[in-house]
């Protein structure tokens, strides 16, 4: 082919050459709207790219703390990583939490070079050989003249080495904070062109050729002669890990991997790998996207040699990684994102390159811990279970929410209104609920919330605009999929036990269950739900969505209060606690099918489980023996409920300020029913005043809004109400905060610790009550 399109403004990176080029990819049909998105400074790149037409975006995670000992003073350090692939910041974590207690990492530089090797051809053996003795004796010559086209790059070497009649020369600088492999490619080819004229001057021997490198670098390759003798920095960080956090942290034993350690060191040997490592190479490559680093260098960067030695207090790990290739000017280390990354780091600039290196290998040795503890505790298999489906399911797009698809899924609105437009608002970001957010890691389907807002006319021809939210559920099995997946992260057999107890749990059913309560409210004429203007169910596509009113927080008295319970006054809580009642006496079992009992004892050794977790993980005495006591109980649990001669009906089951809202006017609305289920109304009750309550209320504060809920119920006898109270508050503890507070390992809730104090002071006034 002889005529074929050119690229405009190919080389250039300008405003209006990126214009053009975007314009001929539009015409030849190749699209890249997305792509062309960018904020980038154009004259930041000037000497990072060519034919630039725009940029992709990799989500970056924040890592940290890790505790750093540097000659003797303590600091806490964090990183930016960025990654696509899910799992690795909190593994990053999750390492860096367990080296930070037990008493931190150190780490040392052995050396830091960069390679340059240049190849010379010859006509003959001799000439070569001549060549080779001819550079030894002008080093310093050669030295003087490389040095002069670099303010950092300092020639220590030249290693001569002859393969009949070719001389491969290894020039070995140091280059200060800059990685260095263009600025000695420069100071590399003055000098080959310096040393070819002085030897035909002085020997009168002319090379047939020369090149810049004949591959005897292994630039952005790994080699053993550059593991032995240098290219990069050599880092060795270490650290003692102690068996209290092994067990504790990591989950599983010092024991257990020495005995995996030695058997895969031998296959690894025998199979002949380079270096010793589990995944350093993703540590590496995180921490070079953030900071601007050379990415084609993270193949030579990633080689790491661990080792394990076994200790009086634990484990002893060593980390030396030989070849990093990094830098803390030039290249895009000075672009504004990757700058701030260092920033982080506090490894921007001049005189920073070794304290880089040292936080590397660190940030990397966590990560060799929580992998290779993952991987003998069988974690992470379970971590890394798919949901197995038979057969491919048409899962809806977010593509498909067109005003026309809406517009059949709002029914009767749509009929005693007339829609005039319809509108999917994509800059409007809403925070996804957790049990939303549990299912996310494991399916990619669409769910969550996604805003839109509707033009209409009322039936008396008045304009109205209108704020909705869909609502996309995921399947229950999703749910408890994400929790085994969450689980496996902090201890393999409450995955285990999440799985074998699903049938007994609350997430059962609840892609069904609130679509169901919905709907039976809204024709019950219940008026403390946000409006219901649609549903769509396709069980065939796994599509489980609703179209509720938007609740504005600027519009509401309170709102999402999870962890301010001073914004609630005695007014406001006996109006929820009045709602909430009127509910629960209305509810008909029978009508709601997908709403099962609750029955804790079923699944017992996942809530002892998470409660034995628990205690090994708190640092307050007085909540320690109060869980041991309740764990204590479990057993006990329905000979509790079973003496209690009260009754059942559904209740909401997540009942707290982040689920209810209060209007200025004081009618609460209460959302999120998916976790409903039948059980005692009193633990609704007990679940709202621990949010709502603060930390040091007074017994007659409780007794006071427990009494204002009897009321409501005057047949009853208040012995037996006491004992339902008693009973809610450990169910709720032992099932729910629990669940909260271990899932605080991985991802901490602001309101888990307050709340569990609080509730087990509202249990420790109600004992004193029999």
């Amino acid at each position: 082919m002889t005529n074929f399109p050119i690229i405009p403004g190919r080389g250039l990176v300008t405003k209006l050459s990126t214009q053009l080029r975007l314009e001929f990819l539009d015409s030849i049909a190749i699209k890249t709207n997305e792509l062309a998105t960018t904020q980038i400074d154009l004259p930041s790149i000037q000497n990072s790219i060519e034919s630039f037409i725009g940029t992709v975006e990799i989500p970056l995670g924040i890592v940290g703390p890790l505790l750093f000992n540097d000659s003797e003073k303590e600091e806490l350090v964090y990183c930016a990583a960025g990654t696509l692939e899910g799992a690795l910041v909190a593994s990053l974590n999750r390492g860096c939490k367990a080296v930070t207690y037990s008493g931190g990492f150190s780490a040392t530089i052995a050396w830091q070079k960069m390679c340059r090797a240049p190849m010379f051809l010859f006509e003959s053996e001799n000439e070569a050989k001549t060549f080779k003795t001819f550079v030894d004796g002008i080093f310093k010559s050669i030295k003087q003249v490389a040095e002069s086209y670099s303010n950092h790059a300092k020639l220590q070497d030249i290693q001569a080495i002859r393969l009949n009649e070719v001389v491969h020369l290894k020039f070995i600088y140091t280059t200060g904070d800059a990685s260095g492999q263009n600025m000695t490619t420069t100071c590399t080819w003055h000098a080959m062109m310096f040393i070819a004229e002085q030897l035909k001057t002085e020997t009168g021997i002319t090379s047939i050729d020369f090149v810049i490198e004949g591959n005897g670098a292994s630039d952005k390759k790994v080699s053993q002669y550059n593991i032995t003798s240098g290219r990069g920095i050599n880092v060795t960080a270490e650290c003692i890990l102690s068996d209290n956090v092994i067990r504790n942290v990591l989950r599983t034993t010092s024991d257990k991997i020495m005995r995996c350690f030695q058997p895969s060191l031998e296959l690894a040997v025998k199979d002949g790998m380079v270096g010793y490592n589990i995944n350093v190479a993703n540590a590496i490559a995180a921490i070079f996207v953030a900071t601007g680093q050379d990415l084609g260098s993270v193949h030579e960067s990633g080689v790491g040699i661990l080792k394990l030695t076994k200790t009086e207090e634990g484990l002893h790990l060593l980390l030396n990684l030989p070849n990093l290739v990094i830098g803390t000017v030039g290249g895009g280390t000075d672009l504004a994102k990757q700058s701030q990354a260092l920033e982080i780091m506090k490894c921007r600039g001049t005189g920073k390159v070794e304290r880089f290196a040292k936080l590397i290998a660190g940030f990397a040795l966590g990560l060799e811990i929580s992998t290779y503890a993952a991987i003998v505790s069988g974690e992470f298999a379970k971590a890394h279970e798919k949901l197995g489906r038979n057969k491919p399911v048409q899962w809806l797009l977010r593509s498909e929410l067109t005003p026309s698809f809406i517009y059949a899924c709002l029914k009767g609105f749509s009929k005693e209104n007339k829609v005039l437009d319809i509108k999917v608002k994509n800059d409007v970001l809403l925070e996804n609920g957790i049990i939303t957010n549990v299912a996310a890691r494991i399916s990619k389907k669409l769910i969550g919330f996604f805003p839109i807002q509707i033009s209409c006319e009322s039936k008396g021809g008045e304009p109205m605009t209108l704020d909705l939210l869909i609502k996309s559920k995921a399947l229950d099995e999703e749910v408890i999929k994400g929790l085994h997946v969450i689980a496996a992260s902090i201890d393999p057999h409450l995955s285990d036990l999440f799985k074998q107890s699903k049938q007994h749990l609350e997430f059962r059913n609840s892609h069904l269950k609130e679509l169901e309560l919905y709907s039976y409210l809204h024709q019950q004429g219940f008026e403390n739900i946000p409006g219901i203007y649609g549903m769509h169910i396709d069980p065939t596509r796994e599509i489980y969505f609703f179209i509720q009113q938007f609740l504005d927080s600027n519009s509401m008295k309170i709102m999402n209060s999870g962890n301010e319970p001073e914004k609630w006054r005695r007014e406001d809580i006996l109006q929820v606690i009045q709602v909430i009642t009127h509910f629960h006496k209305m509810a008909d079992r029978s009508q709601l099918s997908s709403v099962q009992e609750f029955l804790p004892w079923r699944s017992a050794e996942l809530y002892k489980k998470l409660l034995s977790i628990l205690i090994n993980e708190s640092d307050d005495l007085k909540h320690i023996d109060q869980l041991q006591k309740l764990n204590n109980q479990i057993d006990h649990l329905q000979e509790e409920a079973e003496a209690i001669k009260l009754n059942r009906t559904i209740i909401h089951n997540d009942f707290n300020p982040r689920n209810i809202a209060v209007k200025k006017n004081g009618e609460p609305v209460i959302y999120d029913w998916e976790l409903a289920v039948i059980d005692l109304p009193h633990r609704d009750i007990v679940e709202f005043l621990s949010f709502v309550l603060p930390v040091n209320f007074e017994r007659e504060d409780l007794l006071f809004y427990l009494r204002s809920h009897f009321e409501l119920y005057p047949h009853d006898s208040w012995e037996e109400w006491l004992k339902a109270y008693r009973y809610s508050l450990k169910v709720y503890i032992a099932t729910r905060i629990s669940f909260y507070e271990v899932s605080g390992i991985l991802i901490k809730y602001d309101f888990s610790k307050r709340i569990l104090t609080t509730a087990f002071r509202m249990l420790a006034f109600l004992n004193d009550d029999e």
